[in-house]
C-alpha cells in the first residue's frame, strides 16, 4: 500500500508588534500580556490553518525591519 506524503508548509504571517501588549476581545474582554507578539495573516483561511496546525512561519513587518536597522 502506497502512502501519500504531503509537504504543506505552515502559513506565513507578518510580525506586527512584540513586547507587552493589551488585547481587547469580545470573548475575554481586555487582557494584558507581558510577553507577547502579534502575527497577522493575509486571509482568514491562513489564520485558521495556523490555529488548526498549531504552527506558522512569520516575517517582520516593514516597521519592525526599520526599527531593527534604524
Amino acid at each position: 500500500m502506497a502512502t501519500t506524503q504531503t509537504n504543506t508548509r505552515p502559513p506565513r504571517g507578518i510580525l506586527q508588534d512584540a513586547g507587552e501588549l493589551a488585547v481587547a476581545s469580545d470573548r475575554t474582554g481586555n487582557t494584558r500580556h507581558r510577553y507577547a507578539m502579534v502575527v497577522s495573516f493575509n486571509t482568514e483561511d491562513e489564520l485558521r490553518q495556523a490555529i488548526e496546525a498549531h504552527q506558522c512561519r512569520y516575517q517582520d513587518s516593514q516597521a519592525i525591519q526599520e526599527a531593527r536597522h534604524g
